[in-house]
């Protein structure tokens, strides 16, 4: 899925076995859903209609609720628009008006029909499906998952740095410096533990391009960065992007509406602003850097 994949695993039993099936689970989704190379999910996108895997299928239904929940500031439908972008790899371009209106006439999660008895999906016509923002911590659930059954008493799973998954023993994570220059980290802004969970964080600074808004097309703007706790990875995965997409009031009352956790990063009148769900500095042990602010 265009990323690095790294995963520990701790216990006193053999766990070569355990780490060989958490890589097995990680590479099974990236066959199925990459956009990267070909892929089950291509291969739906270019018959326009079939029969998922259960894998496919499981993230496909969150993705829609999750599209459904946050209004459209996630959407698993914004392929064409990310692909014109220059995404996958492509040099960044823009896009003029007129090009955006006619992308975004193929965009919307409404325009997925899934069967829910056959389980069968059908794409409007023009419509193709990107997991970019979902599959990720999909991926690190069922490697995790691997891992406990296994035998590892505690285990991580990290993908890109982006989508972070563990059991078993406390994660102490730095926030990293959402305006440092491409290639360097800066300095932490804060930094924060998680006991038990996922962590997903979204930003302006990802690979170099811009969060897309598939409900205008254009680039999301407002938030520097979008961390989001939850007890999933593909609960934190997708609603990091929908909370750097929505903006820090709403995107913190949908956190707080589906039981997650998190923070946004932003300026405000020049000063770094950390806003937070409410509890997050206590329950998380949020230090913050010198300069920073805290708003819950």
């Amino acid at each position: 899925m265009g990323t690095t994949a790294e995963v520990e695993a701790h216990g006193p039993a053999e766990l070569s076995l355990a780490l060989a099936a958490a890589f097995t689970a990680l590479t099974r989704v990236d066959d199925a859903m990459s956009l990267w190379k070909p892929s089950e999910l291509q291969r739906l996108n270019d018959a326009g209609e079939g029969q998922p895997s259960r894998d496919l299928r499981a993230v496909l239904e969150s993705a829609l609720e999750i599209a459904a929940a946050s209004a459209g500031a996630f959407d698993p439908t914004v392929e064409p628009l990310v692909r014109a972008r220059g995404g996958f790899g492509a040099p960044a371009l823009s896009l003029s008006p007129t090009e955006r209106t006619a992308l975004l006439a193929r965009v919307g999660y409404r325009r997925v029909h899934l069967d829910r008895d056959s389980g069968r999906v059908r794409l409007e016509p023009g419509t193709r499906l990107d997991f970019g923002g979902i599959a990720k911590g999909y991926a690190a659930d069922l490697a995790l998952d691997a891992l406990r059954s296994g035998g590892a008493e505690a285990g991580f799973v990290s993908l890109g740095e982006s989508s972070l998954g563990q059991f078993g023993k406390s994660l102490d994570l730095e926030v990293r410096d959402p305006e440092a220059p491409a290639g360097q980290r800066g300095q932490p802004w804060a930094a924060f533990r998680v006991e038990e969970g996922a962590v997903s964080s979204s930003g302006s600074d990802q690979k170099g391009t811009h969060i897309l808004d598939p409900r205008t097309g254009e680039p999301a703007s407002g938030l520097l960065s979008a961390t989001v706790v939850a007890t999933t990875g593909i609960e934190a995965d997708a609603l990091s992007t929908a909370v750097f997409v929505l903006g820090a009031d709403a995107g913190l009352r949908l956190l707080e509406g589906r039981g997650a956790a998190g923070f946004v990063l932003l300026r405000e009148s020049g000063a770094r602003v950390l806003r937070a769900t409410n509890g997050f500095a206590r329950e998380h042990a949020l230090r913050l850097a010198p300069g920073v602010s805290l708003r819950e």
